[in-house]
């Protein structure tokens, strides 16, 4: 029956993985573009390194982007800009005048002020305009003025701004040489004030215009036709001979999109994508077969496989430069959750497929996989918000090198156009920034815990250390020292050394609940278990296991330290009583059950190496003489008789980590039992 059972499981994991595989693959199929791939891979100023390219068609000569700029930007400088005639008040501001210069008419000047008047009309038919502020004056040649719903174009010269519409006004009656006094009159009426613009500016119908022209430019300019020579075999791509590639490429796009194109592009893509996901599923399976095992950690790597190419095809869909786009995103969440390398794998085979994106496929993998290995190392133990932020630096920094030198490489040199991409990598780099928040919420929906909440958890603060301190001294000062000893253990056979000494400070939280049932608890030499049988003991021993346990849901801890909880005695037993009690009662049978932790067995090293430690600490403390050949001996029987007991048979450890493990144990706890030196008392005199 417990073979149909296993049977079953493995049926139903397997199932469970290769439909997500399945789900994974397809939905990335769905992402990627479909259309074919340009066979031809091309730089400016590298050789071309195929044969020599004959177009096979006519195809016409498409601008460069640069080009289209210029044409762009020559549209908005010879747009004439557009201004409304307005004639209101107009009439009210020349009779407003001419009542006050009435008041200088005479008989022999009547029509002299008739004659300003009519200036004054003059100007306001020819059009004064209020200049917006944005608008160069001495790069307009012509504007155009809407009147009555006509439009028409008029010398920029032949209008006036409201400075030159006054200085003519008065330049005019100057040049009328009325008596003195009179003149002085006319001019100290305030001309000004009966001058107001009657052209004004509509921004709305001179950007239409530009508009307009902007979508009738042609988007070519020349032909090539079919049996030209397009590039010659080692040839240098000139940007020239660079624009006809990319005229060719273009037009080889725009012909395909029938349905056969489509499903033979896709049955491609699939095929590509299954290898980089199982390339991806390989290294999985043969360096964290833990990982791979876990349906809830398989599940979320492969999800963030998708999450990595759909961040990706948002440069594609939304048409938005895709230097912007920080597809380190999720290889970094994996890389301060599961380590260096499960990260790697995922960044290489997402790399390869996010590429597809990109105008410059083998430049955007090289920058990915670069930045990729920075942020990998910088970023392994992710303990405080100031690594982030050095790691971000390091990451734009290696972003900016790559990138200059391929475009020093392709170009040549490096003009102010390519600032635009250093604004796009600041921007992507911005982005990487929300690791931080976004990493809050994966440990809450995933159950994951990192570095920076395992060092919340390591605070004596805590109120789990708190009440253990406060209830069981003894304790905690044991799990202080399996602390100190678990993490220099897994420092040196690797693991995270953060991870074992946190777990091992929460191993025995349990005891709180009957502390005086511990030796360590104990004092003034009284010992409850005297007064009771050797079951009922191991009963009360054991169950400092589950009620760790309950404490832990209590102070919701996270899984990961509930592991060492479980695991700190596996499966083992309760040796003392166990053997107390054959001791004693020879010929009785023994319900080995009463004497058995529950587990399960460690499979984390450093649960593993936690077990150890607990062992060898509690041990070393019962030894008279705690010197290098006793303490050594002892290490080496305890971690001896547990692999024989089976402890580490799920443990993620080798022969040569156990043996590493009791070379830093026997170190450690010779130093903590050194001899030390007794200091003489001072005699007094008598």
């Amino acid at each position: 029956m417990p073979n149909n059972k296993t049977k079953k499981h493995r049926t139903i994991q397997y199932v469970f993985k290769i439909s997500t595989i399945i789900i994974i693959c397809g939905l990335i199929v769905l992402l990627l573009p479909k259309i074919e791939g340009f066979k031809y891979s091309y730089q400016k100023g590298m050789p071309w390194k195929y044969e020599t390219l004959i177009a096979p068609l006519d195809f016409p000569l498409h601008k460069s982007a640069e080009e289209l700029a210029a044409d762009i930007e020559k549209i908005k400088e010879e747009q004439a800009p557009i201004f409304n005639f307005k004639e209101t008040n107009i009439e009210a501001q020349i009779n407003k005048l001419s009542e006050k210069i009435n008041t200088y008419r005479t008989a022999n000047n009547g029509k002299d002020m008739d004659k300003i008047i009519q200036k004054l009309r003059e100007i306001y038919s020819k059009g004064i305009l209020l200049m917006p502020e944005k608008m160069d004056p001495t790069k307009i040649k012509s504007i155009l003025i809407v009147k009555n719903n006509i439009a028409f174009e008029v010398n920029f010269s032949n209008v006036y701004t409201l400075k030159q519409a006054y200085e003519t006004l008065v330049k005019y009656i100057e040049s009328l040489h009325l008596a003195k006094s009179t003149e002085e009159g006319i001019l100290s009426l305030g001309l000004n004030n009966y001058i107001n613009p009657n052209l004004e500016y509509d921004a709305g119908k001179t950007g239409l215009a530009i508009e307009t022209s902007v979508k009738s430019i042609t988007p070519t300019q020349g032909m090539v036709n079919r049996g030209d020579i397009i590039i010659s075999k080692n040839d240098l791509v000139t940007p020239e001979k660079y624009k006809v590639l990319e005229s060719f490429r273009i037009e080889h796009e725009q012909n395909l999109g029938s349905t056969i194109d489509r499903i033979r592009i896709s049955v491609a893509q699939t095929v590509l994508t299954l290898i980089a996901i199982m390339s991806f599923s390989i290294f999985l399976y043969v360096s964290r077969k833990r990982l791979f095992y876990n349906n809830r950690d398989f599940f979320f790597l492969y999800s963030m496989f998708l999450l990595t190419i759909a961040l990706g095809s948002i440069s594609y869909f939304q048409h938005i430069n895709i230097l912007t786009i920080p597809v380190l995103f999720f290889p970094i969440i994996v890389n301060i959750l599961f380590g260096t390398r499960p990260a790697l794998y995922l960044l290489i085979g997402t790399s390869l497929l996010v590429s597809y994106y990109a105008p410059n496929n083998y430049m955007y993998f090289f920058m990915q996989i670069s930045a990729g290995i920075v942020a990998m190392f910088s970023l392994s133990h992710l303990q405080r918000r100031s690594q982030l932020f050095i790691a971000l630096g390091l990451i734009f920094l290696t972003y900016i090198l790559v990138y200059g030198a391929f475009t020093l490489i392709q170009e040549g040199t490096l003009t102010p156009k390519h600032l635009f991409a250093v604004v796009f990598l600041i921007i992507n780099t911005g982005l990487l920034s929300l690791i931080y928040p976004a990493l809050y919420l994966v440990e809450r929906l995933f159950g994951y815990t990192s570095e920076i909440s395992l060092l919340e958890y390591s605070n004596p603060n805590h109120p789990a250390l708190r009440n253990l301190t406060k209830k069981a001294p003894g304790t905690f000062q044991h799990s202080l020292m399996v602390a100190n000893l678990a993490e220099e253990a897994i420092y040196h056979i690797g693991g995270s050394p953060l991870l074992a000494r946190t777990g091992a400070l929460y191993h025995d939280i349990g005891k709180t609940y009957n502390p005086i049932m511990f030796v360590e608890n104990q004092t003034g030499g009284l010992n409850p278990h005297d007064s009771l049988d050797f079951d009922e003991s191991a009963q009360i021993i054991i169950k400092h296991v589950t009620q760790g346990l309950e404490l832990a849901n209590k102070y919701k801890l996270p899984e990961v330290l509930k592991d060492f909880i479980r695991t700190h005695h596996g499966k083992s037993k309760v040796k003392y009583f166990y053997y107390s009690f054959k001791n004693k009662y020879p010929d009785k049978a023994i319900d080995e059950s009463l004497f058995t932790y529950p587990g399960p067995d460690p499979v984390r090293k450093e649960c593993a190496v936690v077990m150890m430690a607990d062992g060898v600490e509690a041990a070393s403390r019962a030894l008279e003489i705690k010197d290098e050949e006793n303490l050594t001996k002892l290490v080496n029987n305890l971690i001896d008789g547990l692999l024989q007991d089976g402890r580490f048979a799920n443990a993620d450890l080798t022969f040569k980590d156990i043996s590493t493990v009791k070379r830093v144990f026997t170190e450690m706890l010779i130093n903590v039992y050194h001899a030390r030196i007794a200091y003489p008392k001072l005699q007094t005199k008598a």
